[in-house]
């Protein structure tokens, strides 16, 4: 039996692409230790979308963080109209730390004094220990060790429906060649890889080995500027994937043979897919947010010098060195990946 027993429990991780892919292993080893529990998931709508159709959660409570105050009070009212036996909060920000106090549970389990901020630690009466710098992952499968959830599944599991599946299959039956994606654009210019790299290495996927680019992000105008500026450079140019939404771009990404990204939430959900993801760090250390638990051997590190690759992890940034991975590098990566991982099954069944 879990340490705490709970019929009802509320997840509180409300944004961030990426890290609702890492709510969404918790909820599913949740499941593994409350199998009738109901659970229910409090988040933003953009990653609300992303998870919606997964049979482990219950019932979604969404909201807007833009919405008018009548809105935020309409919000509240909900959470403060039912009781949980548990609240868990793998979230420390302020917006969290007010959903969690409305939020009625005798029970609250956030993060140890050290990590938390934001009022994190008002709000909560339970907390995980302290532990060692390590991958964002591992630090929402704390929540299930803190419960005495033994051996639970460390898997995503993403679900879509037969009528997605058609359209993926639609989107990429104009291809007639396997795509390779290349996620154009992140949340921190420091992190992005020069425009003039992509349209190189895109070029090489186009002309050598004679598959389609595809140039993957959101409808920003950022994102569509980036994306002509990279057309511009290429001998032809790579088909788009900007827009909404986003369960159309992750369908894109789960059709390709490849995924080239930097650190961004896209580059979560491509290896929560099992697509075989060319990971490209310089700003950030991949030992914590780096594609987890595989394609390891296809990750780009500059993020350390040589001979820093045993150091301890960090949140420390790096400017500037997203600089030092070169359009050989990837194309590199990329041929090794198609050499060492054959093309998944096509799918036609939502599961």
């Amino acid at each position: 039996m879990p340490k705490i027993n709970a019929r009802k429990i509320c997840l509180i991780r409300t944004s961030a692409l990426g890290d609702t892919v890492h709510a969404l292993a918790l909820v599913n080893g949740l499941r593994k230790g409350y199998p009738d529990a109901q659970l229910t998931w409090v988040l933003q709508k953009l990653p609300y979308d992303m998870v919606k159709h997964q049979k482990n959660i219950d019932r979604f409570i969404t909201f807007d963080r833009n919405a008018d105050l009548k809105s935020w009070f309409k919000l509240f009212g909900q959470l403060r109209k039912e009781s949980f036996d548990l609240a868990i909060v793998p979230q420390v920000s302020a917006k969290a730390s007010l959903l969690t106090l409305f939020v009625r549970s005798k029970n609250k389990l956030g993060f140890d004094f050290k990590r938390s901020r934001e009022l994190h630690w008002l709000v909560t009466n339970r907390r995980i220990p302290t532990a060692p710098a390590r991958h964002v992952q591992d630090l929402y499968f704390e929540f299930l060790d803190y419960l005495e959830i033994d051996n639970y599944p460390k898997e995503w599991n993403f679900a879509f429906t037969d009528a997605e599946r058609a359209w993926q299959h639609a989107f990429f039956d104009r291809f007639n060649r396997p795509a390779i994606g290349f996620v154009i654009a992140s949340s921190s210019p420091d992190k992005d890889w020069a425009i003039e790299n992509y349209a190189e290495a895109a070029d090489y996927v186009d002309k050598t080995l004679d598959m389609q680019p595809l140039l993957i992000g959101g409808p920003s105008r950022m994102e569509k500027d980036r994306a002509a500026a990279i057309g511009r450079l290429c001998r032809k140019m790579p088909a788009l994937a900007l827009e909404k939404p986003i369960r159309n771009t992750m369908l894109q990404m789960d059709g390709c043979r490849m995924i080239v990204s930097p650190d961004t939430g896209p580059l979560h959900m491509a290896v929560a897919l099992d697509v075989p993801t060319v990971g490209l760090y310089g700003f950030t250390d991949p030992g914590r947010c780096g594609p987890y638990g595989k394609y390891h051997d296809l990750l780009i590190d500059r993020y350390h010098d040589p001979g820093e690759e045993n150091t301890p992890i960090t949140r420390i940034t790096r400017p500037g060195r997203m600089a030092r991975i070169t359009p050989d590098a990837v194309i590199e990566k990329i041929e090794q990946g198609l050499e060492t991982y054959p093309a998944k099954p096509v799918r036609r069944s939502h599961g």
